[in-house]
């Protein structure tokens, strides 16, 4: 129990030592995440537990990323209006991540130095400059601008912001619609039609707000048919020319798919002549009928075949492919006459103390012989599974493996007068008939499924 909680303690101190530390994301430039993990530690430690040192750490550290965010203001240039949107950002992060906890007053001198008003105030005004400062000629640089103006106006109603992002927002839809109608008369006139369609699809889309921009979304359709209706002719007469040669079942799947894309990418504007009808025909086609004789191995090769252009049949005079599995068996007893072998061993039996004729003195062992007999036996037996894999139909093949399974078990018997350490002993496993037959047949549902799979991987291009 005592070494448990010694790998349970060791276990802990390994988690808190590679915990990550504030300390750790500041050194790697990972400011606000220093401050998130610092706050952390102080409310997980709580207000009552929080010594000295704890609160020395948090205030330095909050110091620390404050001065780095506003030494990044004080050397970024004025026109830098990305660098300033990020430190003042980062900044109302901080305020709003500290303020109103038990903990806010430890770290005073930030709190009492910015507002999260006046922060939203200064991002808006950055955003405001940022947005001013583009001069838009494009749809791109009008939807730039706009959004510009939006992220301002979602921290601070700053002066005319809203003004501005209205108006901004209104000529980027105006430009951009026009823009994508241009462009997709130009690729209309090229017969780029699916790219035509796409490019007045979203100057209807993009104008939407302000009403009907032309006839945009009428044009997106007509080109959005005419790049369908010559895609769909394009599948189908690939599948008419098919037809003319095809004479497999992967032949007649292809047609299918041919036929299927067909009707698919025409279907928003109806049928296209009769492709469906047609593509479920020559899926029809494609499929290969397995018949198997009913018995121990049908409910196998239901489980082991998965393929869509498979179909199990249970009358053979409709298949195409009928697998017939069939096994014998072959049991064998192997046992050995027993053996009996004479043995004789001297053994020491106790030791003495005898003493010479000079009166000195030495130890002498006393030997027995022992006389006894060992009689090995070996029981053994042997069985073999023979499983033929025959497949008949349009496609022949036909394999026959052999499982040899074999368990013998030796018995040592002593008798007569047998020394101390010799003991009856046995080696090896005997296992019954049947239990060699079930070994066999886990060995033969393998041989089956592998047999199976292969067959699948012809038939997949039959």
């Amino acid at each position: 129990m005592r070494a448990l909680f010694v790998i349970f303690l060791i276990f802990i101190l390994a988690a808190c030592s590679s915990r990550r530390t504030a300390e750790d994301a500041y050194k790697e430039g990972k400011y606000l995440e220093s401050i998130e993990l610092i706050a952390l530690d102080m409310e997980e430690k709580g207000q009552a537990k929080l010594d000295a040192d704890d609160l020395a750490r948090f205030s330095q550290m909050v110091s620390n990323v404050m001065a780095f965010y506003e030494n990044q203001l004080l050397s970024a240039d004025r026109t830098d209006y990305a660098t300033r949107i990020t430190s003042y950002e980062s900044l109302l992060q901080m305020k709003t991540r500290l303020s109103d906890r038990f903990y806010s007053q430890q770290v005073y001198f930030f709190n009492n130095k910015y507002d999260i008003k006046q922060l939203r105030q200064l991002i808006a005004e950055e955003y405001y400059l940022y947005g001013n400062s583009i001069n838009a000629t494009d749809g791109q640089s009008y939807y730039r601008k706009a959004t510009l103006y939006r992220k301002g106006m979602e921290q601070y109603k700053y002066k005319d912001i809203e003004v501005l992002y209205k108006k901004t927002n209104t000529k980027y839809m105006q430009v951009a619609a026009q823009e994508n109608y241009q462009q997709g008369k130009a690729l209309a006139e090229i017969k780029s039609y699916k790219e035509a369609s796409e490019h007045f699809t979203n100057a209807a889309d993009i104008y939407e707000p302000l009403g009907k921009y032309k006839d945009s979304r009428e044009l997106a359709t007509v080109y959005d048919k005419k790049y369908r209706l010559i895609e769909a002719q394009n599948f189908y007469q690939q599948a008419s020319d098919m037809k003319k040669y095809a004479n497999t079942y992967y032949e007649y799947r292809e047609i299918a798919n041919l036929y299927d894309n067909a009707a698919k990418i025409y279907r928003p504007y109806g049928e296209y002549k009769e492709s469906s009808k047609l593509a479920r025909q020559y899926q029809e086609k494609g499929i290969i009928k397995i018949y198997c004789p009913p018995g121990s191995y049908s409910k196998l090769i239901e489980k082991s075949i998965s393929e869509n252009y498979i179909r199990l049949v249970t009358n053979q005079s409709i298949a195409n492919i009928t697998i017939k599995i069939t096994d014998k068996n072959r049991y064998k007893n192997l046992n050995e006459k027993p053996i009996m072998q004479a043995m004789s061993e001297n053994i020491v039996v106790k030791t003495v103390q005898q003493t010479n004729a000079d009166g000195s003195v030495e130890s002498k062992d006393i030997y027995k012989t022992y006389y006894f007999n060992l009689q090995t036996s070996v029981q053994a037996n042997m069985l073999e599974l023979s499983t033929s894999f025959n497949v008949s139909g349009d496609y022949l093949y036909n394999k026959t493996d052999t499982i040899t399974k074999r368990s013998s078990i030796t018995k040592y018997v002593y008798s007569g007068d047998v020394p101390s350490k010799y003991k009856n002993r046995t080696s090896g496993r005997y296992s019954s008939e049947q239990a060699l037959l079930d070994s066999a047949k886990d060995e033969q549902s393998q041989f089956i499924k592998d047999e199976l799979s292969e067959l699948m991987s012809v038939l997949k291009r039959l």
